[in-house]
């Protein structure tokens, strides 16, 4: 991309970037056809496992923030 059409691009409000951004992933994105490595997916059947079991809890949107931000 030239870097004329960048900066144009960096002008724009936040707000116009975003919507920009998801137009893009939207256009390129198929989930469907999106390999999932199987590393990903073990990880993922291993926590739905430790949350089924019991093994973990979940927590609240409030007390997630305040972790994100303690960090």
């Amino acid at each position: 991309m030239p870097s004329a059409a960048l900066s144009s691009l960096l002008q724009l409000s936040p707000r116009k970037r975003l919507e920009i951004a998801e137009r893009l992933w939207v256009s390129v994105a198929d989930e469907a056809r999106m390999p999932v490595p199987a590393a990903h997916k073990r990880i993922v059947l291993k926590r739905l496992a430790d949350y089924r079991t019991g093994k973990i809890k979940t927590i609240s949107h409030a007390e997630l923030m305040r972790r994100v931000r303690s960090s």
